[in-house]
């Protein structure tokens, strides 16, 4: 059998009423070289009975009915896995595309050699209300950019540099071995699946381009993802989402000037999300690995809201990085490092004034002067761990030597680290 150029993917689910919709934007693209893989995910409605008819009038409708509702990354992934196409495209099944896309989509990357292309979209509001509320949707990127192939990291910064990194997964093309070599999958069973897929894409590809065309139709009606009230659900796939991210920029030891915001925009996004979440069993929604990160971001919640919301930017940092520095030897600086271990917090260094009368190391780490200490990298904190009788003049030794990034904890055994440990009384350096 020839290889398609193009498979389109689309999970469906409970969309009865816009699936036809959808499916004949499909049928109307001017390239007849395509594939289309509709994975119905156990929907409750006639959304299999409408792809079954599709698929029985075109041969290049291929339906996978699922047993059990699995989400949307599931299917995607179950599609990208049957596929046979050159490139994959991912739409939802209440949403269209425009007639010519998929065909200039492909010639742009064949003429290329392309690993995947960025572009744009229009909205489709079901009521007048709906327009009201999400008018401002981000259809069209109005920053400027180079008419040219980049690679995935300068396209990737660029979009970051003018607060345009939209992940919209139907907003994007890709060479399909690009993506099976890379190992680029959407995350299953979690909502806002898309995040961490496009985040992969963009980062390991080496030849992209953005068109300033609109090619996507997205709907915007009642009671979808978009629309809707924040749900646990949401902040559950953010909170993964947000680890995922951190863990793969720092396994591959990524640092570009677009990193640091693309991660403080999921961090603010997760922390907006929480309140959803209160009062949810945290074991009924994370593994026991995660309940240690689910932790760790509980206690760094606790501490951002005693400091000022401009500094916002050290608890993305330490929850990303999880690297802290110590300043201090004694008895504070000895229960909040256990403590910091429990929480799996990487502790980098233990720094005093004067190692006059102090021991050589602590916890199988140096003890070092601060004065030996260079210049402090912006994932590092320095976390200052004694009495308040010292922290007025180690403050004023940290601003001399020009660190911004620092936490000083005072010496009661309670507090936003939990009972038991001498994290109380929380505040940022003041500049």
């Amino acid at each position: 059998m020839q290889q398609p150029k193009v498979s389109i993917i689309i999970p469906v689910y409970n969309v009865e009423k816009w699936l036809r919709d959808c499916l004949d934007s499909v049928l109307a693209q001017t390239m007849q070289d395509l594939e289309v893989l509709c994975i119905d995910d156990a929907s409750p409605d006639n959304s299999g009975m409408i792809l079954d008819e599709y698929a029985g009038k075109d041969p290049r409708f291929r339906v996978f009915h699922l047993q059990q509702n699995q989400m949307q990354g599931h299917g995607r992934n179950l599609g990208l896995k049957e596929a046979r196409g050159q490139y994959v495209y991912f739409l939802d099944s209440d949403d269209k595309i425009t007639p010519e896309s998929m065909e200039e989509l492909y010639q742009i990357c064949e003429r290329d050699r392309l690993d995947g292309v960025f572009f744009d979209s229009r909205a489709l509001f079901e009521t007048e209300a709906l327009s009201r509320k999400f008018g401002a949707y981000p259809a069209v990127r109005k920053g400027t950019y180079p008419d040219t192939v980049l690679s995935g990291v300068q396209l990737f910064d660029l979009f970051n540099e003018q607060d345009e990194y939209l992940v919209y997964v139907q907003r994007e093309f890709w060479r399909r071995a690009f993506l099976l070599e890379h190992d680029i999958w959407n995350l299953e069973h979690v909502e806002h699946e898309d995040e961490f897929f496009t985040f992969q894409a963009i980062l390991m590809a080496e030849r992209v381009r953005y068109l300033p065309k609109t090619y996507f139709i997205r709907r915007y009606r009642e009671d979808s993802v978009m629309t809707r009230k924040r749900m646990p659900k949401d902040f559950h796939g953010y909170f993964l989402t947000f680890d995922r991210m951190t863990d793969f920029a720092e396994r591959r030891g990524l640092d570009t000037p677009g990193l640091k915001k693309c991660l403080l925009h999921m961090w603010d996004v997760t922390v907006s999300s929480y309140d959803s979440f209160l009062g949810e069993d945290p074991a009924e929604w994370f593994s026991e690995e995660e309940m240690k990160l689910l932790r760790q971001f509980r206690n760094i919640m606790e501490m951002q809201e005693l400091v000022r919301e401009r500094d916002r930017e050290i608890f993305s940092s330490l929850m990303t990085y999880r690297m802290l520095e110590i300043y201090g030897a004694g008895r504070v600086a000895s229960a909040v490092f256990h403590r910091l271990q429990d929480l799996s917090f990487r502790i980098t260094g233990i720094w005093v004034t004067d190692r006059t009368g102090q021991p050589d190391e602590l916890f199988g780490l140096p003890v070092r002067e601060i004065s030996e200490h260079g210049p402090q990298e912006e994932n590092s904190i320095i976390l200052v761990a004694m009495t308040e009788n010292f922290q007025k003049e180690v403050s004023e030794v940290l601003a001399k030597m020009g660190y911004r990034y620092c936490l000083y904890v005072a010496n009661r055994l309670q507090g936003p680290f939990g009972p038991g440990t001498d994290m109380d009384n929380t505040k940022k350096d003041i500049e």
